[in-house]
């Protein structure tokens, strides 16, 4: 026998036919082409496999045999005799009835059942099922086309590779495995209609822009072109229907949202809403705007069905905590112990105007009604107010419902940031993540790891992209937008909405610098970038009517604020009038703090520094040594506003300032945080701490935190901030006096300081926030006629409602007693471990379960 030798790779062949094919695959000639489609192939077996896809059933043998490999079985020599001729070249190629290719050429074909079972002959193998799998795939799919199929073909070299010819060079590796295994692993997907393939989009008509109805002509086929449609000619006669197809298959969603800011007050004031927090309905109410009945905010049996449609179904599936919940939680769907009735829910409401809307007052209540207000917004401020309610019903219903509300609050902030839901749609959902995470402060219901602060980086970030933070980055706010209104109703409530998506955006800032400095980490809002627009006057806020409103203007009352914006070395804070009101002050607290909490993460975070000060890593730092100057100004320029307002503002100030000269990673780790190793390392850091000036600032900060704590109000609302500067007050200067050495013989007499008494911070000035690195006794000061500074430059004694503060055990146990008492009776937050903390460290023998 004769070998034939390859003349590019010098392999050698016995059989004529080997020899030829091994030869195509160098020189990529395909000399079998597929008289339907024009498709070329370089073998007679895998241009005899594709024949098979052009016709509805099998064909049966009817003519003699052409010759073809010795693999071929006789079912498929048979159809390549009935449906092939042999060239004068003697090439195989296939040939079709035009009628019948015709047909192929118009009508679809439909995938059949597939049979995996190898014919007679043939060896039962892996790659010749692989084979017979990829034949029929390709018929699942929409017919190509044939331009594309060409590109296709010459760049993965489909008409190249076999799938049944046997490598001469390579051992079986798979074992054999059965037939109706692979056809399990291999079988074609069923759903190619509805999920399609890139190629499928291409060859669909229902994408293209031009109108294909008319087949193309069999050259236009062949050419791999089209033929275009003669009566487009510009783009006014393409049909409409064709772009709605393309909306169907576009493949990302429909932006409805865009950058919020960028036209948020327009949005807000034209929207049909009363208020902001309202949902659309086709309703018509006769009652005014938050009444109904004997209801003060319409909360009747109505609305509480339709909160019941919201929640109630899902409530079943919700039953983590159960073994915590009373009896009423294994009460029936559908009774009434099942769902809170209309009278509790309006209490509900009730009490959460009169004690949480005074903390951050966003939704204006002369507008406000509970059957307009969208149903996650309505549902957490009941369930505020059941917290507040403290009931054994109404708290075990919220812990049960808690995972539920956050994750309807999820799903929301998912809509938001996709921006599939309209502004005023993405306004209530910044304004429901805002009251949910004020719930789970108040609660302290365990929820998934990370869920919380996943909800409050999720609602900070989306709010960020769209710009709420960056006021003159949007829209300008002007008389322009009111005076386009002339109806003095419809004004009203265009502005009051305006105002409540201001102070929606301040309250959106205080509670990222609540979670940032309660979770010490790094703000999620950029501090540096901050812009936002003051709130008006509480009072014109409230206005009850139009003609109120009117009133008020007249008399003064602005309805346009400034923007203020982040305060930095070159930037001072902006000058507020003596008649601020709480939400604005903290408003510019809030980006003080903010600043504060991003220096100290990106700065000391993890790795405490000598001598343990941050005011002395911040002077080394371009961005933060503004930090200490900026407290200043604040005492400064605010210090009647301070006096002035509820406590809540002076504490957040007292929190900043005792930060800025005790790192309170220290204390934490030194109250037991991390176990006993680093607590004992801790407690030497605070020992070397405690004799600096900045030790004795801070501890005349935490001593005002007490006293403005213990002397507020029962009018005066707590925010949760006060609650834990209390915890880290008590930290300090507990530590602080349990590990101080006592003063010298020739300071003790002469210096000594109240704690509780009243301090002139304008007359301390820098005093401990520049002086941090001279340990008491190393350096002569000079003499000043204030005790406060004289005992922050030299040291002294400290009294305590006229008892002097010795160092150790027994002082730090009476001040730490002090401050967890007051957190216990702090009210309506969760501060009941940081109680618990503090009474442990005080080694205090009792039930404090």
């Amino acid at each position: 026998m004769v070998l034939k030798k390859c003349n590019i790779c010098d392999r050698r062949f016995k059989k004529t036919e080997h020899f030829k094919r091994h030869e195509r695959s160098h020189t990529k000639e395909k000399p079998y082409e597929c008289n339907v489609c024009h498709k070329r192939f370089s073998r007679s077996d895998v241009l005899s496999r594709h024949a098979k896809g052009h016709n509805a059933a099998p064909s049966s043998a009817t003519n003699g045999v052409v010759k073809t490999d010795q693999h071929h079985t006789s079912s498929t020599q048979a159809y390549d005799q009935q449906h092939s001729r042999v060239n004068g070249n003697g090439q195989f190629i296939p040939s079709v009835n035009p009628v019948d290719a015709q047909q192929a050429q118009i009508v679809r074909f439909m995938p059949r059942e597939i049979s995996l079972t190898t014919p007679d002959g043939l060896p039962s193998s892996s790659l010749d099922c692989l084979a017979d799998i990829s034949a029929h795939q390709a018929r699942t799919h929409t017919q190509l086309n044939p331009m594309v199929m060409d590109h296709q073909q010459a760049y993965l070299g489909w008409g190249d590779v076999t799938a049944t010819e046997p490598s001469p060079y390579r051992a079986p590796v798979f074992g054999p495995v059965p037939n109706d295994i692979l056809q399990f692993w291999l079988e074609p997907r069923g759903d190619t209609t509805s999920n399609p393939s890139p190629i499928d989009l291409m060859s669909d008509s229902s994408v293209g822009l031009v109108d294909d109805q008319a087949p193309a002509s069999p050259r236009a086929r062949q050419n791999g072109h089209s033929a275009e449609n003669p009566s487009i000619q510009s783009p006014s006669n393409i049909p409409s229907e064709r772009f709605a197809r393309v909306q169907r298959y576009w493949l990302t969603p429909t932006n409805n949202t865009g950058r919020l800011m960028n036209t948020l007050w327009g949005d807000v004031a034209t929207c049909s809403l009363d208020n902001i927090l309202g949902v659309y309905s086709g309703q018509s109410f006769n009652s005014p705007p938050g009444l109904s009945g004997d209801l003060r905010y319409g909360l009747d049996e109505e609305c509480r069905q339709n909160l019941l449609a919201t929640f109630g179904q899902a409530r079943r599936s919700t039953s983590n905590d159960a073994s915590n919940a009373p009896r009423m939680s294994e009460a029936p769907f559908g009774s009434p112990q099942a769902f809170p009735p209309a009278e509790i829910l309006d209490m509900a409401l009730d009490l959460y105007f009169r004690n949480f809307q005074p903390l951050i007052p966003f939704i204006h209540i002369p507008t406000f009604s509970a059957k307009r207000t969208r149903s996650p917004v309505l549902y957490v401020m009941c369930m505020i107010g059941m917290i507040i309610l403290g009931t054994k019903g109404t708290t075990a219903f919220v812990s049960k419902n808690f995972n539920l509300v956050l994750d309807k609050i999820t799903e929301e902030l998912a809509k938001c940031a996709a921006g599939s839901e309209n502004p005023v749609g993405t306004v209530s959902t910044f304004a429901a993540a805002l009251l949910f995470l004020n719930l789970a402060a108040m609660t302290g219901v365990e929820s998934p790891p990370l869920t919380r602060e996943a909800i409050n980086a999720n609602s900070h970030q989306t709010a960020q992209r769209h710009g709420l933070f960056a006021a003159t980055e949007g829209q300008i706010l002007d008389m322009s937008l009111y005076e386009a209104i002339p109806d003095v109703d419809e004004r009203w409530k265009a502005w009051s909405k305006v105002e409540s998506v201001k102070r929606l955006i301040i309250g959106l800032l205080l509670l990222d610098s609540w979670y940032s400095s309660f979770l010490s980490t790094s703000p999620i809002i950029v501090p540096e970038a901050i812009q936002f627009i003051l709130p008006c006057d509480g009072a014109i806020f409230d206005a009850k009517n139009a003609m109120h409103w009117m009133q008020l203007i007249r008399v003064g009352k602005r309805i346009l604020m400034p923007t203020v914006v982040a305060p930095s070395e070159n930037v001072d804070l902006p000058a507020l009038d003596n008649s601020v009101d709480g939400l604005c002050m903290h408003g510019v607290l809030a980006m003080v703090q903010l600043r504060l909490c991003e220096a100290y993460h990106r700065l000391l975070s993890n790795r405490a520094n000598y001598p343990f000060a941050p005011c002395h890593t911040y002077a080394m730092d371009g961005r933060a040594r503004c930090l200490p100057t900026l407290q200043l100004q604040i005492a400064d320029k605010y210090r009647e506003a301070l006096e002035r307002l509820n406590p809540n503002a002076v504490v957040m100030w007292h929190n900043m300032c005792m930060t800025l000269t005790a790192d309170i990673q220290i204390f934490e780790l030194a109250a037991g945080r991390s176990g006993p190793l680093p607590a004992r390392k801790a407690l030497d850091d605070i020992a070397v701490w405690s004799q600096t000036p900045a030790a004795r600032r801070s501890c005349l900060h935490a001593a005002q935190i007490y006293k403005a704590m213990i002397n507020r109000k029962t009018s005066d609302h707590t925010m949760f901030h006060s609650m834990l500067a209390l915890f880290t007050a008590a930290l300090v200067l507990g530590l602080y006096t349990f590990m101080a050495p006592r003063p010298p013989e020739t300071t003790a007499g002469c210096i000594s300081v109240e704690l509780l008494d009243d301090v002139d911070w304008q007359q301390v000035g820098r005093e401990g926030f520049t002086s941090f690195m001279e340990p008491r006794g190393n350096h002569a000061f000079t003499a000043s006629n204030n005790s406060t500074v004289n005992f922050i430059r030299n040291g002294g004694t400290l009294y305590l409602r006229g008892i002097p503060v010795q160092g150790g055990y027994q002082s730090a146990r009476r001040i730490l007693l002090d401050y967890a008492g007051l957190l216990k009776d702090s009210g309506k937050w969760s501060v009941r471990k940081f109680s618990h903390v503090l009474h442990i460290m005080s080694d205090v023998l009792m039930d404090i379960e």
